[in-house]
Formats: structure tokens, sequence, C-alpha cells
């Protein structure tokens, strides 16, 4: 959604208004991107460059070595390898969820649905700092501390997602739904040949969010798969970053790391946006 309409981008101050945004981003977006640059440049570099004051910006000499250094030290590919694991499963478990308990509460007309959403955006109150120790002993008592299921579980409970999918399945007419009972169709049938079909942007924007917030997470990991075996990539750049380890070999697990979000957001730029106005304004 634009600022502008096409008709006022040509009119005299909103044409002013325009050509004053782009001269505004064309100013700051490569000083936005400076340290991401410096950043990927960095695994480049010797790891007395990289910490070189004043900083250089590109190396004298591009060490490409850095790069399955750094793999090989850290053993990436099982960092990578769990960091998959752990965002596919909570996707997963947490959409099929959410999904299915925001359209009960939406279609279904239970009792006291009101009363369990308000249940559902009152956890959203909570910070996960203040559940770690719970979530921790809960899950040590199913024997499940070191395995991708605690933190897969962990993060599937997430009262956001409901509410997010609840806001849009309100939007869809009751009459199709209706319409869809009386010619015989069961909950499920009408879930998944009906509302499904039609809330495809929002299943998409619930991934991406989903995505992103399981991604950046390490706390959580850190407390529930002690192994480094299992370790996912944001655990692996804490534990380096806190230790005796090269810059240049930072700034190489920071790029790994970084690379994923990018493609996504390039890739997802629609559903993005899209994201922030259905989360910031209720149809």
């Amino acid at each position: 959604m634009s600022i502008l309409q096409q008709s006022e981008i040509q009119k005299g101050s909103g044409k002013f208004f325009h050509r004053s945004i782009i001269i505004i981003l064309i100013i700051l977006i490569p000083i936005q991107m400076m340290p991401h640059f410096w950043m990927f440049m960095g695994m480049f570099k010797d790891k007395m460059e990289v910490i070189k004051f004043p900083p250089t910006l590109f190396p004298s000499t591009f060490l490409w070595r850095n790069i399955p250094e750094t793999f090989e030290r850290f053993h990436l590919w099982g960092n990578i390898k769990s960091t998959f694991i752990i965002c596919l499963g909570t996707i997963l478990v947490q959409i099929s969820i959410s999904s299915l308990c925001a359209f009960g509460l939406s279609k279904l007309r239970l009792k006291g649905a009101n009363n369990m959403l308000l249940f559902f955006i009152g956890t959203m109150m909570i910070s996960n700092q203040a559940t770690i120790i719970p979530t921790f002993l809960m899950m040590n008592s199913f024997h499940l501390i070191n395995n991708y299921w605690s933190v897969i579980l962990a993060f599937s409970a997430w009262g956001w997602m409901v509410f997010l999918f609840k806001n849009f399945f309100d939007g869809i007419p009751d009459s199709l739904i209706e319409a869809a009972t009386i010619d015989g169709a069961g909950n499920m049938t009408i879930f998944f040949r009906l509302v499904l079909p039609l809330s495809l942007p929002v299943f998409s924007i619930g991934i991406l969010n989903t995505f992103n917030v399981v991604y950046s997470q390490f706390m959580v990991p850190l407390m529930l798969l002690p192994g480094k075996d299992h370790w996912p990539l944001m655990v692996q750049i804490y534990t380096a970053t806190v230790s005796a380890v090269p810059w240049n070999q930072v700034m190489v697990l920071l790029s790994v790391a970084s690379l994923p979000l990018i493609f996504v957001y390039i890739l997802c730029q629609k559903y993005v946006v899209e994201g922030i106005v259905m989360t910031g304004l209720k149809g």
C-alpha cells in the first residue's frame, strides 16, 4: 500500500513530497546497509585486519579460506541442520494447532469462546524469560531435554498466532460456512476445502512470522538443548562471541546466519507488507 496514489504524485505538492521521499531513501538506504556490507566483507579479512581502527571496508587480501575453516571448526552444517529441524517442526505444529483453534473460536460458536480468546491473548503478556525455568522443569519431567521436541513444543505455544488467525477467519462470511453445512460438509471438510484456500495470505504471514521468531531465538534452545550436536545457529554464534574466537570467523558465523533471513525477505516482500497491515489493522 503506497503512501501516495499515482494521481497525487503527478500534482504539485504530491510530486514534491514523492521526490523528497526518494532523495531521503537514496541517502539513508546506503547508510543503513553499510554495517551489513562491512560484516560480509569482514569474513574475508585477516583476524587482525577485522579489528583494525579505523576500520576498512574492503579487505587488503580476500581470504576465502576463512569460510571453510569456520565451517570445519564449529561444525556449522550440524547447526544448520538443527536450525532447519526446529524451524520446520515449529511451523508445522504451531500453524496446524493455531489455525484449527482459531477456526473453532471464530466459526463453531463454542461456549466460552471469548474467554478462551482472552486467555490466549493474556499469555502474550508473559515474557519468555519468566517461563523458561518452568518450561525446563516440565520438559525435564518428560525426558525431553536435549531433544528437538522440547524446543518445538515450547515455541508452538504462541497465543498471538491464534489471535491472528481468528481475526482473519472472522472476516470470512458465515453464509459460506452455513451453505457448506447445509450441503452436508463436516467441520474438517469445511476447514480444509473452504476456509484454507481462502486463507492462504494469513497462512503465509503466520509461517513467515514463526520462522523469523524461532530462527532468531537463542535463550530457549540454549536451556533445552545443552548438547552441542543439537545447537541451532544462534546458540553457536552466542557461544562464539563470548569465547576467544577470531573476529573474522565471527563475521563468517554472522553472515551465514543473516543469509536465510535476507533470502526469505527478498522472496516474500509481498507477504511481509501484508503482515504489517494485517497485524496493525483489524479488518
